[in-house]
């Protein structure tokens, strides 16, 4: 059964990945938004520009939401592993899981209002203006969840290692730090349409969206090594008794 969990585990993160790798390609390739369009297009070429990619922004809309949620998965894996250090009651474990969960939710969205902006080419242009800025505000500036799970990771990477194989080395907790500091950034974009604190600036969009992927890659690298000696401990396990008896 221990086995059976870690290859669950494994799944789960495959899964994570896959669905970010599409995502992200959508998001570049048929949304158009890396880089987004800047914040400070006029309603008219907003409208104009929803028009010349109406039949992509859709397409992508349809592929986005089969993969948007990438990071559910993902989060239910990081919520274990944390449990396994925690143990008895997993309040931080459960707290970083259900902050994944929630974080989902602001990955879904802008996808959503984006199709919508693109839905019928012939509307109001104030109205396509509406939801593209719903949906551009909307993945810069909802920081409200990431807060919990960056929190919960650092708090485990700090402290004094309690079981082997931790997937949250001391160093890692340093780089969550920064990483959540960085995002918190992203409401700014509520207050400018330009510099660095624009929704297509430099410390909304460029760096949490760097760091975001350099966060959830060195994770899932230590996730799969963590995972991989914890299968060789259960494995040991296992054979140590059928060993002894032989003997």
């Amino acid at each position: 059964m221990k086995t059976l969990s870690k290859r669950a585990q494994r799944i789960m993160i495959w899964w994570a990945v896959t669905l970010l790798l599409i995502y992200g390609l959508n998001l570049a390739l048929l949304f158009n938004m890396v880089p987004p369009p800047r914040a400070t297009l006029s309603i008219e070429q907003i409208s104009d520009w929803y028009a010349h990619r109406h039949t992509r922004i859709r397409l992508g809309a349809v592929i986005a939401s089969w993969t948007s949620a990438f990071m559910l998965p993902l989060s239910v894996v990081i919520a274990v592993q944390l449990g396994r250090l925690e143990g008895g009651r997993r309040v931080w474990s459960t707290a970083a899981g259900a902050s994944g969960v929630m974080s989902s939710i602001f990955l879904v969205l802008p996808p959503i209002f984006w199709g919508v902006a693109a839905y019928t080419p012939s509307r109001d242009p104030q109205a396509t203006a509406l939801m593209h800025e719903l949906g551009m505000l909307t993945l810069a500036t909802t920081v409200q969840y990431f807060i919990f799970m960056f929190v919960a990771v650092v708090v485990f990477c700090l402290r004094t290692p309690t079981m082997p194989h931790s997937p949250f080395p001391r160093w890692f907790g340093y780089f969550t730090a920064w990483v959540g500091v960085m995002f918190e950034a992203g409401p700014i974009a509520f207050l400018t349409r330009t510099g660095p604190f624009a929704w297509d600036g430099l410390l909304v969009f460029w760096a949490p969206l760097t760091l975001i992927v350099m966060w959830i890659s060195v994770m899932v690298f230590l996730l799969f090594n963590a995972i991989k000696h914890q299968e060789d401990d259960d494995e040991a396990t296992t054979t140590a008794p059928i060993l002894a008896a032989t003997a």
